[in-house]
């Protein structure tokens, strides 16, 4: 310990920082790759939940050991991705995530004891909202509903029974259509008791009213209905026959209907002096007579009657005949009354736009092309038959070729996640690859290669010059009075020495408590015979040792004396 300490006050206080600080980003980048490595890939378990069942389902995962976690807004619960499964089934077993509206498990955990009548009836009708909602949820294209069920009680000594109602709110992925909405409203009439279709209401999420009660003429909720409904229909019919010339998806269909808010009468009296018709004819003649007396007399003349006047003398009488003819005629005419009650329609408006032609070039390019104006005016003539035009009524329809947006077009490819996006998203995994790679060469330079090197050194395999090359220690002939090459092992001052072959030549510095010697001249062919080594050994070699004796006599009296000990244990 006290050596350690001396080394390490040997450093001096510079060496010791810089070691201290390498040692420290060390130990942080160790601690921070091995938790880069043993955090878990999370995935997502379940989206678009409200807190209140995350935090169940959040407690529940924790309750059985799994880790998890959310996201800010407390919506989406992840897990590990190993854990996956497992949570999914430990999940349904505690029957989580709830599904909408609870339905009838309100009655699993709920015993009779303690619940009155009052409950009993709240409870079953939200167990029927929950169940409903379910089930509406499996209409395709239905996302989230919501059922509201109004079932009033009769009322104690009361004749009329009430009838119940119903309104319905769904969310969906797309415009949910007619289709849909009569759907709901076939399911939700036909599983409460009593209660017509009619009164049932479709609400879309956006606040239109698809679907409402028609039994109150004029109301806002029975236009809207009406309105949703026509311009569906009209819609699905315009493009249905659109679709059959320009292909499905290239035709695009608005329809605006305006309808009547007010109830009209409207009477309308017309005459044809034309049609004549003798009705009645009256014929009057009259004849009168009187009788005058002669000019400047006086008397009774002027009082006798006409039939004695020729009797009295002095007077003159008169007669005159009338005819009259009275024709009655009866004049042709016509009487019309026009009642108009709300929901008719008075004007439609018609927006039709259609994609172009796309034309394959013989180099296999694509080109677009407009369509022409005789098509596109047969094409309004299709959608006016199909649409019941009537301009006297004001209606309007245009039709334009246009070329759709898509991403092929000059004006930009799809926006790409830029690369510090990618980097950010993936930074744990370069991390952990980046990691495993440096623990494999750490494992590689340190652990594999020393033991490749002792494998090697130990089968002879260390590589020699590649001209007049030495043989490996194992194979190179021990030093006079030896068996074996000789070594100090465990001691710090370590000398090998190398013989070389017999009539080789070569040369091999020797490394001497770290200090490299001068080489063996190559010059020296001349060789000494031992008894003890064969073939002799070079002069040049002998030179060295004497060189090494006098330089380290402590270390070669070591060396001497392991020598003989090795003998004699022999």
């Amino acid at each position: 310990m006290q050596a350690i300490l001396e080394n390490l006050k040997s450093l001096g206080w510079r060496r010791l920082s810089v070691l201290g600080g390498t040692g420290l980003a060390l130990v942080l980048a160790v601690f921070f790759g091995l938790s880069v490595i043993t955090t878990p890939d999370y995935v997502s378990l379940y989206r678009d939940l409200n807190p209140a069942d995350a935090a169940r389902i959040v407690d529940s995962l924790e309750a059985a050991g799994i880790r998890s976690r959310t996201d800010t807004a407390g919506t989406a619960v992840s897990v590990p991705a190993e854990d996956m499964a497992r949570a999914r089934m430990e999940l349904a077993s505690l029957g989580l995530p709830n599904e909408g509206t609870p339905g009838w498990e309100l009655f699993d955990e709920q015993s009779g004891l303690g619940m009155n009548s009052f409950m009993q009836r709240v409870n079953r009708m939200r167990a029927m909202e929950g169940e409903l909602a379910r089930s509406i949820q499996t209409i395709d294209g239905v996302e989230a509903a919501r059922v509201h069920l109004v079932m009033p009680e009769r009322e104690p000594f009361s004749r009329e029974r009430p009838t119940p109602s119903a309104s319905v709110i769904v969310r969906g992925s797309r415009q949910i259509g007619m289709k849909q909405a009569h759907a709901i409203r076939s399911l939700v009439a036909s599983a409460v008791p009593d209660l017509a279709p009619a009164q049932v209401t479709v609400l879309s999420a956006s606040g239109e009213t698809i679907l409402a009660d028609d039994g109150e003429a004029g109301s806002e909720a029975s236009l809207q209905s009406a309105r949703a409904q026509i311009e569906d229909r009209l819609s699905q019919r315009i493009t249905q026959i659109l679709s059959a010339r320009v292909g499905a998806g290239n035709a695009r269909v608005t329809v605006s209907v305006d309808l009547t808010s007010e109830r009209q009468v409207v009477r309308e009296q017309t005459y044809d002096p034309d049609q004549r018709v003798v009705r009645s004819t009256e014929t009057r003649e009259e004849t009168t007579q009187d009788q005058r007396a002669a000019s400047g007399e006086v008397g009774v003349a002027d009082d006798v009657p006409a039939a004695l006047a020729d009797a009295v003398p002095g007077t003159n009488s008169n007669s005159s005949n009338t005819n009259n003819e009275i024709v009655n005629y009866e004049i042709g005419g016509k009487q019309v009354e026009t009642v108009r009650e709300p929901g008719d329609v008075e004007r439609m408006s018609v927006a039709v736009l259609i994609n172009g032609i796309y034309n394959v070039q013989p180099d296999g390019s694509v080109e677009y092309e407009e369509r022409g104006p005789d098509e596109l005016e047969r094409l309004q003539a299709l959608v006016q038959s199909a649409m019941g035009f009537d301009e006297a009524r004001g209606d309007s329809i245009e039709v334009v070729s246009l070329r759709f947006m898509d991403y092929s077009m000059d004006v930009g490819e799809p926006v790409a996640r830029s690369f510090t996006q990618v980097l950010s998203e993936n930074i744990g995994t370069i991390l952990r690859g980046l990691f495993a790679l440096g623990l494999v060469a750490a494992v590689l330079a340190f652990a594999v290669r020393p033991a490749l090197s002792k494998l090697m050194a130990a089968n002879g395999e260390v590589e020699g010059p590649k001209a007049g090359g030495l043989p490996a220690p194992d194979a190179a002939p021990a030093l006079p009075g030896a068996k074996a090459p000789p070594g100090l092992p465990g001691q710090s001052n370590v000398t090998q020495l190398h013989a070389g072959q017999q009539g080789g030549a070569g040369a091999e510095q020797v490394f001497h408590s770290g200090t490299v010697l001068d080489p063996i001249p190559e010059g020296g062919e001349e060789m000494v015979s031992f008894a003890s080594v064969q073939g002799g050994v070079q002069r040049g070699w002998i030179n060295t040792v004497g060189e090494l004796i006098e330089r380290e006599p402590d270390d070669a009296i070591k060396v001497v004396k392991s020598w003989l000990a090795e003998g004699s244990a022999t």
